[in-house]
């Protein structure tokens, strides 16, 4: 199989792009309706999701984007093609949701900045997303979410339940990927001042921090500059940084080598945010046995990815998408939570709207009682044990070691 370097693959998918444009068949697909599933019956918990890892405004983002002011068309594939799971403000407020963990990534910043590794204009582009976010907070969303700014705001958001008219969901800055720094250990300060919570040290590729794993077969890194091993001198000073900020390292999509080097050199627990156990899903995105009971030792959290594709072994993303059920994610968080000894160390990163696959039985975010249900079967109608993943964790997690946002 040819291994594509990352010009290669731009160069491959802006060409499909440019075909499906013309292909009525794949138009005709794109205003095809999600299949229909008979919603849950049971009564809302007490705690519905608090979410590690969510993607709310990528495609708005995206759609700001200079190719997609100039080619609108594109912005519409990616979203109806490529990125079938949603986030809805007002849906996910009906539903119940408590917390988003709202994830910041610039595609161009990390994909499109070769031969200019890292990119110093990244910086400028997170503070953008940021920006974003909370417009859209102080308008459209108002009526359905808050951002929480720090600890205290976030405890005091969570006061409030589903019900109450008061009632938001409670959001959080979280930054995708230390490209966004941009090489400049300096950002962080002006992250942590806007209130980031955490930060993944790496993402799709190398950009000097850490090696990053392959999430996707066809994401083989053939033009980095940084060689092929753990966590940088950089990495581990961005990792001392930000534990001094108070925010929270997230090791996701870091390489088996580079969580080996954060675990090495952390103090504080850390976070993966939307992870699996490679045990499995044999994917290098995935976590090693020993890696994961090490961080829950530590008191860090396993956040579990409901993209099937990194929940199973399926050949392919075809595959995972035909074939593809919440019965894979309840499958990991049993074994995530047996490996760490308490299902007090796992909860839930959903990554949805962030380019995932999608199980047949939920697109939506705000269909997340789906989860909850198989996971009351799963751990015999114990409905705290239940919470406690679905919520609860995080929520515990993020209030004890979350220390940014105050000026």
């Amino acid at each position: 199989m040819r291994t594509l370097t990352r010009r290669g693959f731009l160069r491959s998918a802006l060409g499909s792009a440019a075909a499906m444009c013309s292909s009525a068949s794949i138009l005709s697909a794109m205003s095809c309706a999600a299949p229909k599933v008979t919603p849950s019956t049971n009564e809302t918990p007490r705690r519905v999701l608090a979410d590690l890892h969510v993607h709310p405004m990528l495609n708005a983002w995206l759609r700001r984007t200079p190719i997609a002011v100039r080619y609108p068309i594109l912005a519409t594939i990616a979203e109806t093609e490529f990125n079938p799971t949603k986030v809805s403000w007002q849906r996910c407020h009906e539903a119940g949701v408590d917390l988003m963990c709202a994830a910041h990534f610039n595609l161009g910043d990390e994909w499109l900045s070769m031969p200019t590794d890292p990119n110093p204009r990244a910086p400028s582009s997170t503070m953008l997303m940021m920006d974003l976010l909370e417009q859209e907070l102080a308008g459209p969303a108002a009526p359905y979410a808050t951002l929480a700014k720090n600890h205290v705001q976030l405890a005091d958001l969570l006061r409030v339940r589903k019900g109450d008219p008061d009632f938001r969901i409670a959001v959080v800055h979280t930054i995708e990927g230390g490209h966004a720094l941009g090489g400049d250990l300096e950002v962080l300060g002006s992250l942590a001042r806007r209130g980031a919570a955490s930060m993944t040290i790496t993402h799709f590729f190398n950009k000097g921090i850490a090696t990053a794993a392959n999430a996707y077969p066809f994401f083989p890194d053939g033009s980095s500059p940084w060689p092929a091993q753990g966590a940088s001198a950089f990495g581990k000073e961005v990792v001392r940084r930000m534990e001094e900020l108070g925010m929270i390292v997230d090791i996701t999509h870091a390489s088996a080598t580079a969580v080996r080097d954060v675990l090495d050199c952390a103090h504080k627990p850390i976070v993966a945010s939307h992870s699996a156990a490679r045990t499995l899903a044999d994917h290098a995105y995935g976590l090693y046995d020993d890696h994961m009971q090490e961080i829950a030792q530590r008191g860090g959290l396993i956040g579990v990815i409901l993209d099937p594709y990194l929940l199973a072994n399926y050949a392919d993303v075809t595959l995972a998408k035909r074939h593809g059920s919440l019965r894979d994610a309840v499958r990991m968080v049993r074994y995530v939570a047996k490996i760490c000894g308490s299902h007090r160390s796992v909860a839930i990163g959903s990554d949805y709207s962030g380019y995932i696959g999608r199980s047949a039985e939920m697109n939506r975010l705000s269909q997340i009682g789906r989860l909850r249900s198989r996971l009351l079967k799963e751990f015999g109608e114990d409905e705290q044990v239940v919470e406690d993943i679905m919520a609860n964790n995080a929520i515990r997690f993020l209030r004890e070691n979350w220390r940014t946002g105050f000026a």
